[in-house]
């Protein structure tokens, strides 16, 4: 019996097996939750609840798990969360476990173009090197403290918190868009 046929022959009853043994856990409910992707459109961002995600975004960003980051993953981390913010629409934020968003402004809908990812690239290296200092690397409470820099900068009325047009301006800079004055 050629290969081909025995592979066969094999495969198609544990193929079998295991699209029943999915579809019964589907059916039962057990194992299987369903949750949306994102909580909800965020009304209001305190400074804490801002350096806390940015502490988890200094984590996911770390790609070499160095403990500090370089002028790569720093500038790669803009041009991912800049993709994303303005191809969705908005900027997602981790807050208490919850993925929360914050609506773009309507005109910064739409992938970035080469010009604008190159862009968004040379600025976020200049803000690394401006934030990094002598060692060039950017450690946690740096990019912590980068983070909450541009937060203060977004909370206009220095309450402490981001609502309404502060979070609007706060999403546009993280994103990137062209014209943001945070």
């Amino acid at each position: 019996m050629p290969i081909r046929d025995l592979v066969a022959a094999f495969a198609a009853p544990a193929v079998a097996v295991l699209a029943v043994g999915v579809g019964a856990a589907l059916a039962s409910g057990s194992g299987f939750e369903e949750r949306p992707a994102y909580g909800g459109t965020l009304e209001r961002l305190s400074e804490a609840e801002a350096r806390a995600h940015a502490a988890q975004v200094f984590q996911r960003a770390d790609l070499d798990r160095s403990g500090d980051l370089d002028a790569d993953e720093y500038a790669s981390l803009a041009v991912v969360v800049a993709e994303l913010a303005r191809f969705n629409g908005f900027l997602a934020l981790e807050i208490a476990g919850e993925a929360d968003t914050i609506a773009l402004p309507a005109p910064a809908r739409g992938g970035l173009t080469t010009a604008e990812r190159i862009r968004i690239d040379a600025v976020a290296r200049a803000e690394f090197y401006a934030a990094a200092g002598e060692d060039m690397r950017l450690s946690r409470d740096e990019f912590v403290g980068e983070s909450a820099a541009r937060f203060s900068a977004a909370d206009r009325n220095g309450d402490g918190a981001l609502v309404r047009g502060e979070l609007a301006a706060f999403a546009a800079a993280a994103a990137r868009v062209a014209g943001s004055d945070v």
